[in-house]
């Protein structure tokens, strides 16, 4: 396993078949099972609007995974916002902006969107509406239930398929 001793890890316990990996993804179940139904909760509370679901007040396609890591979520967002682009809207990318090189890439592969970075996505959105955004392309936020979208897209790396199926911290699985 390559990358940092952290990644060595957590490959480790969600990919592992030996009996040490099997182990502790048994004793994080109690974790993960607790992890789920807060989800579960979380979700429910949005659904239910005990929660309020900001609109954005543009069309929104949300992109998001339901596992932990890439499984090309920003490609897929430039390539939702260049497909938009071709058919004459005026898209803009949110993204959290948490760090990272995310905006540079959504600049690189589609110069004529809107890049937003903004933890707080409907500032962002607000501020890419003021900058001529018809359409909003949210990358990385699948869970983030306090904005209401028109489509939520849902990506799961084949690769992620091998892993533990469980919730996290004993599975990589958000969901």
């Amino acid at each position: 396993m390559t990358g940092s001793p952290g990644v060595s890890v957590t490959r480790w316990l969600w990919e592992g078949r030996d009996p040490g990996a099997r182990l502790v993804r048994l004793l994080l179940f109690p974790l993960s099972a607790i992890y789920h139904l807060v989800m579960v909760a979380r979700a429910a509370t949005y659904r239910w609007r005990w929660r309020p679901v900001k609109s954005l007040g543009l069309p929104t396609v949300a992109v998001g995974n339901l596992t932990v890591g890439g499984a090309g979520k920003t490609p897929i967002a430039s390539w939702i916002a260049d497909w938009l682009l071709r058919q004459g809207s005026h898209p803009a990318i949110l993204l959290r902006g948490y760090g990272g090189d995310e905006p540079l890439v959504h600049a690189r592969l589609v110069p004529k969107a809107i890049i937003q970075a903004n933890p707080d996505r409907a500032r962002g959105a607000a501020l890419a509406r003021g900058a001529g955004a018809d359409v909003l392309v949210l990358d990385d936020a699948y869970q983030t239930l306090g904005v209401a979208r028109d489509l939520n897209l849902a990506l799961v790396a084949v690769e992620q398929l091998r892993f533990a199926p469980w919730p996290l911290p004993a599975g990589p699985w958000r969901e």
